[in-house]
């Protein structure tokens, strides 16, 4: 029941519901969904939606329309609390709420009621314009793919950007193989947010074919897409997109190294090192430490020779980081840092 203070109206009522009377508790409190004052009707719809009666959704339907969002906001929660497959109608007038927040509750509803089944209210909150809105919408066809999959890849030609791009995550989400070439397609899409999706959703299904696809697309005007587009080669796992990855660490946008100096670190792999010590001269401090991170990873004796006056780094991060860094290979190499630090001074 509503948690704490109430208003006197209310408090008699739900002590009503307390004490047994849960019919006379119940006509109260859809009685007060009228009350003149603000907090009593807000606070009968809450201890309506709590109760779950059947009955009180009629009522609290005739609220959809009502002046006062946050009111169509608490009834779209009670109404998902009651559960009833009745109320469905009222939910999605709801979904057509000017504000987000009530189209954000009436989602949340449907999908409780349904299960994430009513692919149709699915489908039109994964192109409103709230990305709260999207993102349930998205999570909801996520859990529930298997049954509609096909139709979600027909989505992917959808007029709405949102759409389009929703749908991408989806598939990608579930790693749709069949969706691939359609998703090859977006990546000419007039929209960079559409693109960015296509890309991600590429590197999750996977695959050597998409390889040279997503390689084309480091040639992307928007840096978003491109960071995209290096973790997305990164995630397919192939040791042929190493190259293009070094390649990727002379991008023009930090973010874009900074991505990039990560995932040849993730790869282990000592033949990135020399990329790697490069990228430790980089301007920006986010792929300093990021490259030091993966030295510490994949590096080796020339790396600590590198990192060595990081040491002496005026920024208290890069001198901390490439401490770490030192120990790590140390620690890879079964020395000690004094050693290993000798070692790399007569490299």
């Amino acid at each position: 029941m509503i948690k704490g203070s109430m208003s006197r109206k209310v408090r008699e009522a739900v002590e009503k519901y307390r004490a047994g009377r849960r019919r006379e508790a119940v006509l109260q409190l859809m009685y007060l969904l009228s009350d003149e004052e603000e907090r009593v009707r807000l606070e009968a719809i809450d201890a309506l939606g709590e109760i779950g009666d059947a009955d009180a959704a009629v009522e609290l339907s005739r609220l959809v329309d009502d002046r006062n969002s946050e009111v169509r906001v608490r009834v779209a929660h009670a109404l998902g609390k009651i559960g009833s497959i009745s109320v469905m109608s009222s939910l999605e007038k709801l979904l057509n709420d000017g504000e987000g927040d009530v189209r954000f509750a009436a989602l949340k509803s449907i999908i409780k009621i349904s299960g994430g089944s009513h692919f149709d209210a699915l489908i039109k909150a994964l192109g409103d314009e709230d990305e709260r809105v999207r993102t349930a919408a998205m999570e909801a066809l996520v859990k529930g793919a298997s049954r509609y999959s096909d139709r979600l890849v027909g989505l992917l030609r959808s007029d709405d950007w949102k759409v389009r791009a929703g749908a991408a995550r989806v598939l990608g989400e579930i790693c749709e193989g069949k969706a691939r070439d359609e998703l090859i397609r977006l990546l000419d899409d007039w929209d960079w947010r559409v693109r960015k999706e296509a890309v991600e959703a590429l590197g999750k299904i996977g695959g050597e074919e998409v390889i040279p696809y997503l390689s084309r697309m480091l040639q992307e005007k928007d840096a978003e897409v491109r960071v995209s587009v290096v973790r997305a080669l990164a995630s397919t796992g192939s040791p042929r997109v190493r190259e293009i990855l070094e390649g990727a660490l002379r991008d023009e946008d930090a973010k874009v190294r900074l991505w990039a100096a990560s995932a040849l670190g993730n790869m282990g792999s000592e033949e990135a090192e020399k990329t790697l010590i490069e990228a430790l001269s980089d301007e920006d401090k986010q792929v300093k430490l990021t490259a030091l991170k993966a030295l510490a990873r994949a590096g080796g004796v020339k790396a600590v020779k590198a990192i060595d006056p990081l040491r002496l780094h005026p920024d208290e991060d890069v001198r901390k980081e490439a401490e770490r860094a030192i120990k790590m290979i140390a620690l890879k190499h079964n020395m000690t840092v004094e050693e290993i630090l000798r070692k790399a001074k007569g490299a």
